[in-house]
């Protein structure tokens, strides 16, 4: 099944099942936290047997240290030689971040961190720890809409909320070469790379109520790399536009979401994103789509569901000890578009 599309009832299972004993035993695996993100320090510390920890003299005793790739403080050494560690602990590379993101930090991509990790927790399905920016489930009943009404109520054409300007995926290039070829419509841009401002919580129903097209355009071309850009807007009266590296049909239902990737040149998808603006059928059509499914993009619970899913590996009997080759590599690739 795909691991991003997940049917409502399998969900329900799963949120279940963390209430449920990992290990009947009295062992306690604690897992540690060599440079934990600061985001991170609200959450939850423990799930079942297992208990998170950030105090690096327990360093000896834990089931699983884990290293925070995107932030400081991993050093530019593993804390101790390959060859005298426990061969039974587990060393996880972490990062939310691509090596784009990441390209100020040098440490982890050295020699020395080379051979040394054991799983890898990421936002890649490939990860052995999946942790994605958000998760879209079938709904068990379709929602029921006025569509007629949506359409006729929104009267402007597309909103960019960005406050990271001039990225690696060029997208500020590519929204001034869109504005150059939209004639009767334009893009009103949010947040520190605009002239507008709006806050946070007032955007979802700014964008439900006026707008056609959310821009949910990432700032790297990264494999699967999806932040929740579209999953925040998901669930709101818009249709998403992505451009972004991505199989996106992978992740949402096909006919929810419009792709610059799609189409041939920019000129095309303008003009496609033109005729779908002013078409009642098309438009709506991508709402009652988008209606079957629900997002949520929650980071405290993507976080808890990841701390659980490590402690189920370290309590499975056959648990399997990987040698990752490098961490920077597990990250995928990254290119520069060619669409500007």
């Amino acid at each position: 099944m795909n691991p991003f599309v997940e049917r409502s009832d399998l969900v329900k299972a799963a949120k279940a099942e963390e209430h449920v004993d990992l290990n009947s035993t009295n062992v306690t695996h604690t897992i540690l936290w060599w440079n934990q993100p600061i985001w991170v320090v609200p959450f939850e510390t423990k799930c079942s047997n297992c208990i998170t920890s950030t105090n690096r003299s327990v360093f000896d005793k834990s089931s699983a240290v884990v290293f925070s790739l995107a932030d400081g403080n991993i050093g530019t050494k593993p804390p101790i030689e390959n060859i005298i560690r426990n061969q039974n602990q587990i060393w996880i590379a972490f990062s939310l971040e691509t090596n784009v993101q990441n390209a100020w930090i040098r440490d982890y991509k050295n020699k020395h961190w080379k051979y040394v990790f054991n799983w890898t927790w990421n936002y890649r399905p490939s990860a052995d720890i999946f942790m994605p920016y958000g998760r879209v489930s079938e709904r068990l009943k379709p929602l029921s809409k006025n569509y007629s009404m949506i359409f006729q109520r929104k009267n402007k054409f597309a909103a960019w909320a960005v406050s990271h300007c001039n990225t690696h995926s060029l997208r500020d290039k590519f929204v001034k070469n869109m504005n150059r070829r939209l004639q009767n419509h334009s893009i009103d841009i949010f947040g520190k790379c605009g002239p507008l401002k709006i806050s946070k919580g007032k955007l979802p129903t700014l964008l439900s109520n006026d707008y056609k097209f959310y821009l949910a355009f990432e700032n790297a071309f990264c494999d699967d790399y999806v932040t929740e850009k579209i999953f925040a807007h998901f669930n709101t009266d818009i249709i998403n536009v992505v451009r972004g590296k991505a199989n996106y049909t992978n992740i949402f239902p096909k006919g929810s979401f419009i792709n610059t990737r799609d189409f041939k040149n920019t000129s095309d998808f303008v003009s496609y994103l033109v005729d779908v603006s002013e078409n009642e059928t098309l438009y709506s059509n991508y709402l009652k789509q988008k209606d079957k499914f629900q997002a949520s993009f929650d980071i405290k619970e993507q976080y808890k569901q990841s701390i659980c899913n490590i402690c189920r590996k370290l309590n499975d009997p056959n648990l399997k000890r990987n040698t990752i080759f490098d961490a920077e590599e597990e990250l995928g690739q990254c290119i520069k578009p060619n669409d500007v």
